[in-house]
């Protein structure tokens, strides 16, 4: 199905529902078995592999409202209570850090819930051990053991896994909800957790205050040695080293600056002179040479020059003149240049040298400065946090504790089965819509129009025969049958594109081989002789030379590259079809490469004469694809049916090929070796592709033979 179908894009923007229908409807019992399975599995699990779970809640709430004992700013500032605080708080309570308290405290690591080694092998463990023990020679594997402090990780996760904690909108509270197997477990744990939170708080102020105090007793000692060295090395500075002061360094760069504008000019001069030098060697004529020196006698003489000998030497001599001039100005600027970028390195040595000396002096001082200032500012924070010692308290508080619940929170019954076969419908019918998209063919007319935006002139079922040779005799004797109906309906889109000028020369291709482009050149050319016209079948695919699968090849063995060459006439080359009338030229093996063969100026005469002889001309080209040998041929033409092969052939193929053609050449595409019995399965009647009365063709057509 096309994805422009799939994706409901059609005609006025609307959503082709009939299409979505016929995909689920194709894949109904994957819908089907798929909503079963997971209905059963659903059910499975809630009656019979569920265990039932309690829930028990504890809630704590944010104390906005703590004492200030003194008006001293706090080592650990509190809590705030935007979004953002308030959810690292709730990561501060799943934290393993805190939870590991919890176990402790509560010894879950002796408690078969959260201690996988204390649980007893299940059944379906038993019976594995059991078949296991049954096979001679067969030791069965013995559990690792875990050791302790990967078990209290395995505990810790357990636990984490089987409580939440959530702020409750629009407060400034957390709700602890815990889940267990035991009800009056679950309420322990919860009031646990949030009595662990609360003394979390405490502990870590305490803690951050005495290790704050270290800290900063030894920062102060430190940062005191570190202002007595800072001072007393700008003072050996300052009696070491002799300064230059800052007017003095501002007018050396200010010359340094002066110097450099004078070498850039000069390079400039340089470069330009070099520049007008290099094109007066490249420019040719009299007044190409004066245009570019703007020398008033070079351009009056190069009007005269051309014509008169006098003025030509007179020419000549000027310019040697100006030409010496510029060489000797640019010899001078580079002299004068060498002379500037030795004073500008001289001058660059110096201000650095000095600037050094005074950028060093003023880093030491700045340094002084700012030992000097943190010297102070921690001498006053070690004070202030001195005083804070002893009078922390704690961000939150304990609203209220877990009340033991009655009845167990889960299994959902009803609502597992409900969402069980629900999923089951979904997943089926997004499996059916993935596999649907993943069909990147055409199966209708009207799918390969939207896509390539060229008319669709001709469906063509599959050939009843198996064998090609067959195919020539199959449309002789069954002259009704549906492939000959398709293959007239076919001719008639040709004959008709243009009433006035119909195509004379048509070339028939494909994206790739094994479409049917060479069965649908051969119904088209003996349709045509049906109607009395004398045709010409070519066979342009000169690499697979397939014609004789169809057709007796000539004794001789000549064809199309001995016509191209000269070697024969056109008249010798023909080879007539005895049953059908048909003259038909067959391919011919080539050492050169045959695009260059088809593109060659004998096959535009070739088909320029064959056009005086014939009606109509048809070309088999090969897949354009592969070679480029039909795109070659496109420009002899007057039309290109492009033969797209039926649920088979790749849209972006379809494309790429399209996109090597001239559109106003493309005749129309052929929708080719269609499967009556497939339309069904996609939910087109018979036929779809030649019509929507197409249908009715099997009663239509005379039975007898067909």
């Amino acid at each position: 199905m096309n994805m422009q179908n799939l994706s409901g894009k059609v005609d006025g923007e609307e959503i082709d529902l009939q299409k979505i229908f016929f995909i689920f409807w194709r894949r109904k019992f994957l819908i089907a078995l798929t909503s079963i399975l997971f209905l059963v599995a659903g059910g499975y699990y809630a009656y019979r592999v569920a265990v039932p779970i309690y829930r028990a809640s504890s809630v704590t709430m944010m104390n906005a409202q703590t004492e200030q004992v003194i008006d001293l700013p706090s080592i650990l500032g509190q809590i705030g209570t935007d979004d953002t605080a308030l959810q690292t708080e709730i990561e501060v309570i799943r934290s393993r850090i805190l939870i590991g308290k919890v176990v402790d405290r509560l010894k879950l690591m002796d408690d078969p819930e959260f201690n996988p080694t204390l649980t007893p092998p299940s059944a379906m463990s038993r019976i594995k051990s059991y078949i296991k023990s049954a096979v001679p020679g067969f030791e069965p594997e013995e559990k690792a053991a875990i050791a302790p402090d990967k078990l209290k990780d395995v505990v810790v996760s357990r636990l984490l896994q089987s409580f939440s904690a959530n702020v409750v909108p629009k407060t400034l509270t957390f709700r602890i909800t815990v889940s267990s197997e035991d009800p009056a477990k679950a309420a322990l744990i919860a009031d646990t957790i949030a009595d662990q939170y609360v003394q979390r708080q405490l502990d870590l102020k305490r803690g951050a205050t005495v290790d704050a105090i270290d800290w900063l007793s030894d920062r102060v000692a430190e940062l005191k040695i570190n202002l007595q060295k800072s001072e007393n090395a700008v003072k050996q500075f300052r009696t070491d080293t002799p300064l230059t002061n800052p007017e003095v360094l501002g007018g050396l760069e200010r010359q340094l600056k002066s110097i450099r504008d004078r070498v850039n000019e000069t390079e400039r001069k340089i470069t330009s002179t070099d520049e007008v030098l290099s094109a007066l060697d490249a420019a040719s004529g009299y007044a190409a040479k004066a245009s570019l020196l703007g020398d008033p006698t070079l351009i009056r003489l190069a009007t005269t020059a051309d014509t008169n000998a006098a003025d030509a030497r007179r020419f000549r001599n000027r310019l040697e003149e100006l030409v010496d001039d510029r060489r000797q100005d640019a010899a001078q600027a580079r002299v004068q240049l060498a002379t500037l970028q030795s004073a500008e390195e001289s001058l660059e040595t110096k201000v650095q040298t000095e600037s050094s000396s005074y950028l060093e002096l003023e880093q030491l001082t700045r340094e002084a400065e700012a030992n000097r200032t943190l010297y102070e500012y921690f001498l006053t924070r070690l004070k202030e946090t001195s005083a804070q010692q002893g009078v922390q308290q704690s961000d939150s508080i304990i609203l209220s504790y877990a009340v033991v619940p009655d009845a167990p929170s889960e299994p959902h019954t009803k609502q597992i089965l409900l969402f069980s076969g629900l999923l089951g419908f979904l997943f089926g019918c997004g499996l059916s819509l993935l596999l649907e998209m993943r069909s990147k063919t055409f199966r209708s007319t009207q799918e390969l129009e939207e896509l390539s935006g060229i008319s669709v002139v001709g469906a063509l079922p599959l050939v009843p025969s198996k064998h090609r040779a067959e195919l020539v005799d199959y449309l002789r004797t069954h002259p009704t049958s549906p492939l000959s109906e398709a293959i007239r309906n076919l001719r008639t889109s040709v004959v008709l594109s243009d009433l006035e000028s119909p195509p004379q020369v048509v070339l028939m291709t494909s994206s790739i081989p094994g479409e049917g482009k060479t069965t649908c050149s051969v119904g088209l050319a003996l349709n045509f002789v049906g109607m009395g016209k004398k045709v010409l079948l070519i066979e342009g695919d000169l690499r697979r030379l397939t014609f004789g699968n169809y057709f007796e090849r000539p004794v001789h063995g000549k064809g199309l590259i001995s016509l191209l060459a000269g070697e024969r006439t056109l008249e010798e080359t023909v080879v007539s079809d005895g049953n059908s009338g048909l003259d038909v030229i067959f391919g011919e093996r080539s050492a050169r490469n045959a695009a260059d063969v088809l593109s060659s100026r004998q096959m535009k005469d070739l088909l320029s004469y064959a056009r005086t002889q014939y009606d109509f001309i048809i070309i088999d080209a090969p897949p354009v694809l592969i070679v480029p040998d039909a795109r070659v041929l496109s420009q002899f033409v007057d039309g290109i049916l492009f033969v797209v092969k039926w649920d088979s052939t790749h849209q972006q193929q379809v494309e790429e090929a399209l996109r090597l053609f001239d559109k106003d050449k493309i005749e129309g595409l052929v929708l080719n070796q269609i499967d009556p019995n497939g339309f069904k399965r996609y939910g087109y009647s018979y036929g779809a592709g030649y019509g929507y009365a197409a249908h009715y063709g099997d009663k239509y057509y005379d039975q007898s033979g067909d």
